[in-house]
């Protein structure tokens, strides 16, 4: 008898193999002759936008069928209009791309007021991570981040959109500054001339920013560098920012100040929040229900075209020490979105909506 029970089990596998190789062999053609639309919701010429473009100048040729790939900003403030579009008014047959930042995810995750857009029912296909950097005025009289709780203090911090600053915040609340948001400020880049004319006292750039346009300010006496936001490995340790490898993080930082590693709520939502920010500067999304033949098509492309030399010489240029991140390694971004506890998005609801008026959905 076992061996009539075997026949089923081997038809079975059988099938699967054949679909299997269906779906390959309809992948090599899905694409031949259609055009993706990448979907930008955030301004050109930021970090978003400069990463989506440098993705569609580069998949298109190593998807198989080798589609076109024309990149669309679709703008306002926060992303609502082009991911709302992306989420409810497009075709799920993967002939649309979004382009997301970090920031954008956490407004998702956190349920904006607003924002349409379900992690959920999306796949991420390609991801890179970016780093930030606190600095405080000389003016604050410190002479180094460790007596940053002896600065002569409410130390002033531009605020844009709130959900935008986050992880910054979270430092702060994390190593208990006193701080003083001012609302009002457009961008981190208004924010950066307001702290170099001397009216904020507390200013967080990305890490390449920071190395290209704030390093002469600290050269100059200006300013200090109080720690870099780092990052947060897969066991929830603090890591060093690659690009600033000498400078202390916000968790370091801590425990210098109190001789202990942090604990407590503000550093759970930093654990959660740093990946979900730092991790993914820029992710390339695809609504997860298209047809089996365009994942497999894209996912190929995906991978090939992180092994073209010519796409190598690009990312390092425009990503510096951060490169990308695709396949299996994007599994620890979802694993870490599905690890926000109901106490924990409530802990970051409150923070976000008594402290600077943020409004969610529900």
């Amino acid at each position: 008898m076992a061996k009539f029970r075997l026949l089923p089990i081997l038809l079975a596998g059988m099938m699967l193999s054949v679909a299997s190789l269906s779906d390959t062999a309809r992948a090599a053609d899905y694409y031949a002759g259609k055009t993706i639309r990448m979907i930008i919701p955030l301004a050109p010429g930021g970090g978003t936008d400069t990463f989506g473009r440098l993705i569609g100048r580069h998949l298109g040729r190593h998807i198989p069928g080798r589609p076109t790939i024309e990149a669309e900003n679709i703008t306002d403030v926060g992303g609502l209009l082009g991911s709302n579009e992306f989420a409810e008014r497009v075709e799920h047959d993967g002939t649309t791309l979004l382009a997301s930042s970090g920031h954008l995810n956490l407004r998702a995750i956190l349920g904006l007021r607003g924002l349409r857009l379900d992690l959920d029912a999306l796949e991420p296909l390609v991801a890179a991570p970016m780093g930030h950097v606190t600095l405080i005025a000389a003016r604050a009289g410190i002479a180094e981040p460790r007596e940053v709780l002896d600065a002569q203090g409410p130390l002033t911090k531009g605020i844009t959109d709130p959900i935008g600053l986050l992880e910054s915040l979270l430092a702060m609340e994390l190593l208990g500054i006193d701080y003083r948001g001012v609302p009002g400020y457009g961008n981190r880049g208004d924010t950066r001339i307001a702290f170099e004319r001397g009216v904020l006292m507390i200013n967080t750039q990305s890490t390449a920013f920071y190395l290209d346009r704030m390093a002469p300010l600290v050269e100059a006496g200006g300013a200090m560098p109080l720690y870099a936001i780092g990052f947060i490995d897969e066991e929830g340790n603090p890591v060093r920012d690659p690009a600033v490898p000498d400078m202390i993080t916000a968790p370091e930082l801590y425990e210098q100040i109190h001789g202990e590693m942090p604990s407590g709520m503000a550093w759970e939502a930093f654990r959660v929040t740093v990946p979900l920010v730092q991790n993914t500067r820029g992710t390339i999304w695809v609504h997860a229900d298209i047809p089996e033949p365009a994942m497999e098509a894209l996912r190929q492309g995906v991978a090939a075209m992180v092994d073209d030399p010519e796409f190598q010489a690009a990312r390092d240029e425009i990503l510096g020490d951060y490169g990308v991140i695709q396949g299996d390694e994007l599994d620890w971004v979802r694993a870490t979105m599905d690890a926000i506890s109901p106490e924990l998005m409530n802990y970051l609801r409150n923070l976000l909506g008594t402290r600077f008026g943020t409004e969610f959905e529900g």
